[in-house]
């Protein structure tokens, strides 16, 4: 009964993850070369961005975003995980610059950890 308990308790908290856009590894980002890859490439290599940007000089920023939450496990016991409820998310952002000729000119990348807390004594 305890095995059960314990694999019905993981199954549900591998349930609960939720992850959204596109993730883009630093080795993914670092096969881009510089003054040599093109807007065209990236988008084939990683799908559509997530947002982009064009500024007033004709460059444009491609960014990719991804996030991933994953409720604590206290979640799931009963009446404790309204009390003391929260999860923890991590987002990344790589953002790619391109010239008004679409070729790369860097690219940054930002990790952003955070905890919410959900339940009503938090």
């Amino acid at each position: 009964m305890r095995k059960q308990i314990a694999v019905f308790a993981l199954a549900s908290a591998l349930a609960g993850c939720v992850s959204a856009g596109t993730q883009v590894t630093e080795q993914q980002a670092q096969q881009f070369k510089k003054g040599i890859t093109t807007e065209s490439q990236v988008i084939a290599k990683l799908g559509s961005p997530t947002t982009t940007t064009i500024k007033d000089d004709g460059t444009r920023v491609d960014t990719y975003v991804f996030t991933h939450a994953t409720p604590n496990a206290v979640d799931f016991v009963p009446v404790v995980g309204l009390l003391a409820g929260g999860a923890h998310g991590k987002s990344t952002q790589v953002a790619f610059t391109f010239n008004k000729s679409g070729v790369l000119q860097s690219y940054a990348s930002t990790t952003s950890n955070v905890d919410m807390h959900t339940g009503v004594f938090n």
